[in-house]
């Protein structure tokens, strides 16, 4: 399978009720966290930030620049962007976490179900194993993020690096979940490396599908005012869009693991030795 092929077969996919409701309680996790710490930590926030441009000789130099290239409301907006600038990212990687611990493994079983209904469950991965994957993955991306964090001030790359990064975390993570039931240890080795570089565009594509909630701030200084609300909307976008992703990459996983199956079918036993009879007792001389 291709992965337009699995693209279009997730899109019909996304299209059933029961994929959303599986996503409510991802969504519902991540609004709920997103919203609490707006509540406690976003006027905490604005103030921290606004007393450390204070202190940079280099804040009043920027302001100026602002207000002689006519943006002087940009003056006021500049705590909140850097508060939201800070905090996307965060929900983010919220999302993703979300959706592939908490959604990802039923999508899977579904797509498995719907798709491949003689797929059989070969050691399948336990909650713990998949924890462990997950939080191992996110480690090395939020240490590759922030080792390339400097490199975002050139602009071509803050528009390269971040999607990359988020592309890498998400094939890591989503092709792993739609593999974890069904396939075993070497199994989920030979699909992912058979198909590494398919994995990686689907994960690069996410990585930029990621960035459409970043439209929310081009609505202007509205948008950082109500920044609490549009990080709420934002986080409710990502979810959505990793669902999508999720059901993409069990598409793709899961006929890989099919035709791998199919390629190599189990060995057969051999068959149990027959225990030859003993001759009978001749006559007695």
């Amino acid at each position: 399978m291709t992965l337009f092929e699995a693209f279009w077969r997730a899109l019909a996919t996304v299209t059933q009720p029961r994929i959303w409701a599986w996503a409510l309680l991802p969504l519902a996790v991540v609004l709920v966290a997103v919203g609490a710490l707006a509540w406690l930590l976003w006027e905490p926030s604005l103030d921290a930030v606004r007393a450390l441009v204070g202190r940079v000789e280099i804040s009043d130099g920027v302001l100026r620049w602002l207000h002689d290239a006519g943006w002087p409301q940009w003056r006021a907006m500049l705590a909140p962007i850097v508060v939201v600038v800070l905090a996307l990212p965060l929900v983010l990687l919220a999302s993703l976490l979300a959706v592939a611990l908490l959604a990802g493994p039923a999508i899977a079983r579904h797509v498995a179900g719907r798709r491949y209904p003689g797929l059989v469950v070969n050691q399948g991965c336990t909650a713990v194993r998949r924890l462990l994957w997950t939080l191992g993955s996110t480690a090395a991306a939020v240490l590759a993020l922030g080792l390339s964090l400097p490199l975002w001030l050139v602009p071509p790359l803050a528009l390269v690096l971040p999607p990359l990064i988020w592309g890498w975390l998400a094939a890591r993570v989503l092709s792993y979940h739609a593999l974890a039931h069904h396939a075993a240890p070497d199994e989920r080795r030979r699909v992912r490396r058979g198909r590494r570089g398919t994995l990686w565009l689907m994960g690069l594509a996410t990585g930029y599908l990621a960035l459409l909630p970043a439209l929310l701030w081009s609505l202007g200084s509205v948008a950082f005012v109500l920044a609490p609300f549009f990080l709420l909307a934002a986080a409710a976008l990502f979810v959505a869009v990793f669902v999508f992703a999720a059901a993409w990459f069990a598409h793709l996983a899961l006929a890989e693991l099919a035709a791998l199956r199919a390629a190599s079918p189990p060995p057969v036993p051999p068959a149990a030795p027959v225990a030859l009879e003993s001759p009978l007792p001749g006559p007695a001389s």
